[in-house]
């Protein structure tokens, strides 16, 4: 994911899925949104950057549709994860 070109990404998983975070703002705050469909179906790996919620990583509709939000505040050096949308249909 090249957060320099967007804030909103999607992403259908149909094989397993290892995710980059790239072109974070330097010296600013930088947020993006990633829906995905079918995410739970198949293995998603998030970079190790990624800090979640009690340190685990969401449990993503293996059906329908989840929002997650990443937030930084140091040039993509931590993004925080916030899963803000499960299993919509």
């Amino acid at each position: 994911i090249d957060v320099s070109t967007g804030s909103c990404f999607t992403k259908v998983i149909t094989t397993s899925t290892t995710f980059t975070i790239t072109g974070a703002p330097s010296g600013a705050v930088g947020c993006f949104s990633l829906i995905l469909t079918d995410g739970g179906s198949q293995t998603v790996t998030w970079p190790s950057s990624v800090k979640w919620t009690e340190g685990t990583p969401p449990e993503l509709a293996s059906s329908g549709i989840d929002v997650i939000t990443f937030l930084t505040a140091d040039g993509g050096v931590t993004w925080y994860g916030v899963h803000s949308v499960q299993g919509a249909a």
